[in-house]
């Protein structure tokens, strides 16, 4: 009697057991099977002429912080296919984009859940683009501005892109990484500055100046010895967050502060999730970034 309760009881307990297990199991193949259809669409995305949605959600994951309300997400939804379709009518590099395997590995157990919200915003604003007089916009983004915007006719005196001007965003002066400050051994700056510009033959730093800033006051030029660079240039050297920035020498080290994160010019990132947080959707956002661009619809696949 004992062998035959404990047979039922063995028996009871893998059938529990099955149970517990079998949502799981489903999970796991319901997911492997979506994992699958997501990576035939892809594979199909590459093999069309023209860009397909899908093909948006990778450029979109890469290019900004997917935990950012909706609205946001939109808006660089429609900036990321502005500048691929732009890209692609130009024949100049394209926006580059996460991979599923490299999404899978990022978003982990929350994978899904972040593709359908993306997949959700692309679809949201399919075929949506940014042009001025008829063309693709140079639909720039960047993380964090200095407290402004930038106006391209002032880095560029030959290049009209009026949507692209200074506009206010003072919340961005209180988003994480706004200020950062980097010291240098005097020794090692001019170390830096002789890599980066050998032609300059800069042997002290009373001959590294900034010689000219815009009206947002990120650096235009930078004077290194007997050469002028741009401070988009400089910052490149230097793997500064911003071009605007000071240079200081203390007379013991260099100290570089700089203000904001990214280029500086078109949408920033911190500054649409404030806009969005007060009630303004992707459209009205994208309005205040771009000013004279239209927001028109274009036929995809």
């Amino acid at each position: 009697m004992r062998k035959r309760r404990g047979k039922k009881g063995n028996r009871g307990f893998s059938v529990l057991t099955v149970l517990i297990l079998l949502p799981l199991l489903v999970t796991i193949v319901m997911q492997n099977m979506q994992l699958k259809q997501l990576m035939a669409g892809v594979g199909q995305a590459k093999e069309d002429s023209e860009m397909p949605e899908e093909t948006l959600i990778g450029i979109v994951a890469k290019e900004i912080n997917v935990t950012v309300d909706e609205e946001v997400l939109k808006a660089q939804c429609v900036i990321a296919r502005t500048n691929f379709l732009d890209a692609k009518k130009k024949g100049t590099k394209e926006p580059e984009a996460m991979s599923i395997e490299e999404m899978q590995e990022i978003f982990g157990e929350d994978f899904f859940k972040i593709y359908g919200k993306l997949e959700s915003c692309v679809n949201s604003t399919a075929g949506e683009v940014l042009t001025w007089q008829g063309d693709y916009i140079y639909a720039a983004y960047h993380a964090v501005s200095n407290g402004n915007t930038r106006s391209m006719g002032e880095l560029y005196e030959d290049v009209y892109m009026p949507y692209l001007s200074c506009r206010e965003c003072h919340e961005d002066t209180t988003a994480e990484g706004y200020l950062a400050v980097c010291y240098w051994k005097s020794e090692e700056f001019l170390q830096k500055i002789k890599e980066a510009f050998p032609e300059a033959k800069a042997e002290d730093m009373s001959q590294i100046q900034v010689a000219q800033r815009d009206t947002a006051e990120y650096v235009l030029k930078v004077q290194v010895g007997e050469t002028e660079c741009s401070g988009e240039k400089f910052r490149r050297a230097f793997g500064l967050n911003s071009s605007c920035f000071t240079i200081t020498d203390t007379g013991e080290n260099i100290r570089v502060v700089t203000r904001g994160i990214g280029h500086g010019f078109g949408l920033s990132q911190h500054m649409a999730a404030v806009l969005s947080e007060e009630g303004k959707d992707y459209r009205e956002i994208l309005a205040y970034f771009f000013p004279e661009a239209e927001l028109t619809q274009e036929k995809m696949k």
